[in-house]
């Protein structure tokens, strides 16, 4: 059994200096460190070989040196834990958990592989914003073919809890002087200029799609980035290599158990990631949803994606690329998944939004539950599309035909 052993110590031989002066003792260091231990009663919890962070040149946590010996020895705990991938409620509240689940994520993506972050986390920078709070930014190294690339910049927002000091993302900090409408049940938060056209067209449809999953009407909080980059400013991800050169469901996400909408679109009216957010939640059974339904769903009722392209002009793409390729097979097209693309956008979604077009028209939203209800690996969605179009893997492609006009 190895033993354990604090990380603060650690810091103090190795990477503190810079935040407490550099020419202070060692021994002054660590009686400063214990008493940020004491302060958060007791040592972190750590093993002799624990990654611990390392302080940036010049980076002070505070010029108040009990404050910084507290929030060192509760920063160094946190850390370790995010490493470990063993974050506990002594480091963060589960309210905060709930309501930024977008950002634990993303923390809990570092400790995914114990292997997966080299060297001690690194403290670039810290401090006040003018309470008693902090804003801490770290950096997380992952090895590459070229040496330890940047693998995470996190900005972090400690605050005072039981002696020391918890950890939450700083969105409600940076989203705190964004502009606030109300339309409806829905709080729009925004900066620059407001289009209340289209955010009255999103209310009307959170309005339609609670109808027709059969939900109360609930409040919900919209909150508008102009690019996805502000987005995730706005959540601490300061960098990160997983979203650095492809747009994933950032473009817009449902947080806080649904509560709140946020989108890096700059648009009132992102149907298209909303419907799939609340489709996917709300819906019984949703553990059977057949994901490439649950999409196809939102393009029929959001269009796709960034580039907003509807139904008539993706029929329209479709017929392009047969006429381009006359040989295609859209069945074998659909099976490929994400391998398959026509104009960008991908072909099993695309026959999914058509498919939901189809059943909606001849037999409701209800019956369109019921298909994208065929299993996360869609297992029975054949079986259920031969009930309700009469068509199964054979004749499919005569199907997609059918319903692109061709």
């Amino acid at each position: 059994m190895r033993k354990n052993t604090s990380i603060v110590l650690d810091l103090c031989r190795f990477s503190y200096p810079a935040a407490l002066g550099g020419a202070r003792s060692a021994r002054r260091r660590a009686a400063l460190v214990a008493m940020g231990l004491a302060a958060c009663g007791g040592p972190a919890i750590a093993q002799d070989d624990a990654l611990a962070c390392r302080y940036n040149l010049g980076a002070v946590l505070s010029e108040d040196e009990a404050v910084a010996g507290s929030l060192d020895a509760s920063l160094a705990g946190f850390l370790d834990a995010v490493v470990r991938g063993e974050v506990t409620e002594r480091h963060v509240s589960p309210d905060h958990q709930r309501e930024h689940a977008f950002f634990f994520r993303a923390i809990r993506q570092i400790g995914s592989r114990r292997d997966s972050v080299s060297h001690r986390p690194t403290v670039l920078k810290a401090y006040s914003p003018g309470d008693d709070t902090f804003l801490i930014t770290v950096a997380f190294m992952r090895p590459s073919d070229s040496g330890d690339a940047i693998y995470k910049v996190i900005e972090f927002h400690a605050y005072p809890h039981g002696g020391g000091y918890r950890f939450t993302s700083p969105f409600e900090h940076r989203t705190r002087h964004m502009r606030t409408v109300q339309i409806g049940d829905v709080r729009y938060r925004y900066r620059g200029a407001f289009d209340p056209g289209r955010a009255e067209s999103f209310v009307a449809f959170k309005q339609r799609i609670e109808g027709l999953v059969g939900v109360p009407a609930a409040s919900l909080d919209y909150y508008r980035f102009e690019t996805l980059d502000a987005l995730l400013a706005a959540y601490g991800i300061v960098y990160d290599a997983a979203k650095c050169n492809w747009l994933t469901h950032d473009l817009g996400f449902t947080d806080a158990s649904g509560r709140v909408f946020v989108t890096g679109t700059d648009d009132e009216r992102y149907i298209f990631e909303f419907a799939e957010a609340f489709i996917a939640r709300h819906c019984d059974q949703n553990e059977m949803l057949f994901p490439p339904m649950v999409t196809g769903l939102a393009v029929y009722f959001g269009d796709y994606a960034l580039s907003g392209d509807d139904l008539p002009t993706l029929k329209a793409q479709f017929r392009a690329a047969l006429a381009a390729n006359p040989d295609i097979d859209f069945l074998d097209e659909f099976k490929k998944g994400r391998g398959s693309s026509i104009e960008r956008h991908f072909t099993h979604f695309v026959i999914s939004a058509l498919i939901s077009e189809a059943v909606i028209e001849q037999h409701g939203f209800d019956r369109a539950i019921e298909l994208a209800r065929s299993g996360r690996s869609g297992e029975m969605f054949f079986e259920r599309l031969g009930t309700l179009l009469g068509v199964r893997e054979h004749g499919f492609h005569q199907m997609v035909l059918d319903l692109i006009g061709a």
